[in-house]
C-alpha cells in the first residue's frame, strides 16, 4: 500500500523574515503604545512582598533579576520593584503615621509595618489567628517608639508577617 504524500513546501527565506519583522513591529508598537493593561489578565499579588522566580540560576542560588539582597523575593525599594505594579501600588515618599514619630532609626520598618493589611493564618491544629492592621498592632505595643524594645517588638511583628506571607 502506498502512503499519501501531502504537498509540503519549505518555507521561503523571505517569508521567515517578514514573519519575524512582523512579530517584532507588533511588540514595538505594542511597547511604545503607552496603553496599561485593564488588569484582569494580570496575576493576583501580595500586598508587600512580591516573589519572583526566574529558571537560571547563578553560584547555585536562583537568579532573581532585581533581588538585591538575594533572599529569594522582590522586596519594595530593591531594583526589581515597580512601585506602579507591585504591593499596594503606591509610589513616592511614605508618609510617616503618627504611631511611628519619634521611632528614629526604626522609622522605616515602623512604617513599612504599619502600612500592612489585616492578615492570619490556621494553626495545624485547626485553631485560627486573626491580627489587626499594621497600625493597630504598632499603636498597640507597649514600648516607646524611639527605644531598642520599640524595635525588637517591630521586628518580630515584621517576621511574623513574613513567616506567612
Amino acid at each position: 500500500m502506498r502512503k499519501l504524500r501531502l504537498p509540503a513546501r519549505r518555507p521561503r527565506l523571505a517569508a521567515l523574515l517578514a514573519a519575524g519583522l512582523a512579530a517584532a513591529a507588533l511588540g514595538l508598537a505594542a511597547t511604545l503604545s503607552g496603553t496599561e493593561s485593564t488588569g484582569a489578565d494580570r496575576p493576583a499579588r501580595s500586598t508587600e512582598i512580591v516573589a519572583a522566580y526566574n529558571d537560571g540560576w547563578i553560584d547555585g542560588q536562583a537568579d532573581l533579576r532585581g533581588d538585591d539582597n538575594r533572599d529569594g523575593r522582590i522586596d519594595e525599594d530593591e531594583s526589581g520593584w515597580h512601585c506602579r505594579t507591585m504591593g499596594n501600588r503606591v509610589c513616592g515618599t511614605r508618609i510617616v503615621p503618627d504611631e511611628c514619630k519619634g521611632a528614629g532609626d526604626a522609622a522605616e520598618l515602623c512604617v513599612t509595618v504599619a502600612r500592612r493589611p489585616a492578615y492570619g493564618w490556621t494553626n495545624p491544629d485547626g485553631s485560627r489567628v486573626d491580627n489587626p492592621d499594621g497600625r493597630t498592632q504598632v499603636r498597640d505595643l507597649d514600648e516607646k517608639p524611639g527605644t531598642p524594645e520599640f524595635t525588637a517588638a517591630l521586628r518580630a511583628l515584621d517576621a511574623e508577617w513574613r513567616a506567612h506571607h
